[in-house]
């Protein structure tokens, strides 16, 4: 990605501010309440990687963070907020933005969501079948919603509505509306016959909005009123859309959001209702997955609001098992605690908290079980080629774990409480494929780190070439003045990253009004993927003596390597050049003079005898 900082003059100008008003120590602490100052920096553990003794550390006069623990990594407030909630730079940006009530530049700023036209069909659909509750027909929905304990108020909260029955009710409001029946049919929210006449996907059913991280609506979960099964499946959802995946989304997680992040525990139930009537009652904790499988994207979205405990509810019986199971597999190389709460069978969330209100199921809460003794306690008293079974999906489970030796301790423990030889449970460890046991340290590449292929993936860089590019940098960083005595070298690295953070350095050094340090550097790069390493670079350079003996070792490193390859080359032409001069040629003579001349000349400059 070529960087140019005159076009990004004003947006680092905003990037600054917005720094300037809110310290990285301020954004950091708010996530990292332990931080304790020590010898001009706070240290507390990473809140990346568990650990026991702090690596994690804060510089405000650097104004960026670094892990010299397991992450080995860094940056400023907004590659925290990055990092910890799993944002976009200009998602994190904005939220800083907000914050401080800076403005960003408008050729900078995302496409405002009023400008996506889907979003725009489903908040009007959204709209529409709210208002259809005013109707005779809609008026079930309430009388349903009212049995189930649901008060106006809450009905009101979640956007609970009705589809009418004719089929054509939001088509056509549409049409009148000027929504183009493109985006109807691209949110999922109307189909057409093999005639071409449109018609609305949900028909007859009360509505429930599902909404992002962002409170947007991006779809809808839909139940039917009529108790005949001829009317379909009692719930259905949106359609795989650019806008919904039900595996990207957590029910109700906007609502939960605030309080999440104040207390750390986030609370997962089964249905749409279960969260409404946990909301009524005030525990504004809980939401649910669309379906019980967790995913990668899910967990994404659970270390996003900053939760350290998640209880998962679920019924007691087998179903609520195999439930818990696949809940556990998306959620456990989070690292963070995990119990499972089991309901008596037959009983919900939303019938308990109805009936008994919100005490008993805070103490069932209370009461659930860890999640690896929920793990044994489904494996005690079965049957031999029961227990192998379901061994495999303990063992399953036990592979999502981050650290290699936290599950190998479990497996050790899982054998002794089951009365196994744990060399046994090792084996059967084994002899799974390797795609049930894949740990979760080796997690799939996404599509954005996926890998470039054939002409795009660039050239491998010799790591001690790398290394001494990667020092000048960081010399540069911590004392501008030393920026003439680089630029000669500058322009042949080989490492991309570097040449873009080289191009921001001697951009802001032709700025009078310029700083030249870690935050200055960063803010220059904006969104530039090379941001990410300038905080590392900074750390490595201040563990040498002084900038200026950094700097000087490592371009006495790259003038010598220059000899080096200097001399490989001319050595490689001295045997053509001898043939060609036994040969008679007299062509050949002066060529070979000269190069010899130049090899000794190279000779007294570097440092290694000449091989001749």
């Amino acid at each position: 990605m070529p960087f140019s900082l005159a076009q990004d003059h004003e947006f680092k100008r905003a990037i600054e501010a917005i720094k300037l008003r809110a310290p990285v120590e301020d954004v950091v602490r708010e996530r990292v309440p332990d931080l304790k100052l020590k010898g001009g920096r706070w240290w507390a553990c990473c809140p990346f990687h568990d650990e026991d003794t702090p690596s994690f550390s804060v510089t405000p006069s650097l104004g960026i963070w670094y892990c010299f623990g397991a992450c080995s990594t860094g940056g400023d407030q907004i590659k925290f907020l990055q990092r910890l909630d799993g944002l976009s730079f200009m998602e994190a940006l904005e939220l800083l933005a907000a914050r401080t009530g800076v403005e960003l530049p408008r050729n900078r700023a995302r496409k405002p969501e009023g400008d996506d036209a889907g979003l725009a069909a489903l908040q009007r659909a959204d709209e529409f079948y709210q208002a259809q509750l005013a109707t005779p027909d809609g008026r079930r929905v309430l009388a349903y919603m009212h049995e189930r304990g649901l008060t106006d108020n809450t009905i009101a909260a979640f956007g609970v509505g009705y589809a009418p029955a004719s089929g054509h009710a939001l088509v056509d409001r549409a049409r009148r509306d000027g929504i183009a029946l493109k985006d109807l049919q691209a949110t999922g929210l109307a189909r057409t016959t093999d005639a071409g006449r449109a018609y609305d996907f949900f028909r007859g059913r009360l509505t429930i909005p599902i909404r992002d991280i962002k409170g947007r609506t991006v779809g809808f979960g839909a139940r039917r009123l009529a108790d005949d099964e001829a009317s379909g499946p009692k719930y259905i959802n949106t359609p795989e859309t650019p806008w919904f995946h039900k595996g990207r989304i957590v029910y109700a997680l906007d609502r939960a959001l605030d309080v999440v992040r104040r207390g750390g525990h986030l609370v997962l139930v089964e249905g749409y209702t279960d969260v409404m009537a946990a909301h009524q009652a005030g525990l504004g904790q809980v939401a649910a997955v669309l379906g019980t499988s967790t995913t990668a994207d899910h967990a994404g979205l659970v270390r996003r609001c900053g939760a350290r405990r998640v209880s998962l509810v679920f019924d007691g019986d087998a179903a609520g098992r195999n439930a818990a199971y696949k809940a556990l597999h998306g959620l456990l190389p989070l690292g963070i605690e995990i119990d499972v709460v089991s309901l008596p069978a037959g009983s919900d969330p939303c019938d308990l908290l109805m009936s008994e209100g919100a005490e008993p199921f805070l103490a069932a809460l209370e009461l659930g079980a860890e999640w690896f003794d929920f793990l044994v306690s489904g494996l005690t008293g079965l049957k031999a080629a029961t227990l192998a079974r379901e061994v495999d999906r303990a063992l399953e489970l036990l592979g999502r774990l981050q650290k290699p030796v936290h599950r190998d301790a479990l497996i050790g423990e899982l054998a002794e409480r089951l009365s196994l030889p744990v060399a046994s449970l090792r084996e059967q460890w084994d002899a799974l494929p390797r795609g049930r046991r894949e740990l979760a340290g080796g997690r799939p590449t996404t599509e954005q780190e996926a890998p470039a292929s054939g002409a795009d993936r660039p050239k491998p860089v010799d790591p001690r070439l790398r290394r001494a590019y990667g020092g000048i940098v960081g010399a540069l960083l911590l004392d501008d003045s030393l920026v003439p005595l680089a630029r000669s070298v500058a322009a042949g690295c080989p490492d991309q990253e570097l040449a873009a953070i080289f191009a921001a350095i001697f951009a802001l050094y032709e700025d009078e009004d310029a700083v030249i340090d870690v935050n200055g550097v960063m803010n220059a790069l904006a969104d530039h993927p090379a941001r990410d390493r300038v905080a590392s670079i900074a750390e490595y350079a201040r563990t040498a003596e002084n900038p200026k003996s950094l700097l000087d070792g490592e371009l006495g490193y790259l003038r010598e390597r220059a000899l080096e390859q200097e001399k490989a080359q001319l050595l490689e032409q001295i045997p053509e050049l001898e043939r060609a001069v036994d040969e008679g040629r007299d062509d050949a003579a002066k060529p070979l003079s000269e190069l010899l001349s130049r090899l000794v000349e190279l000779h007294q400059r570097g440092r290694t005898p000449l091989p001749l």
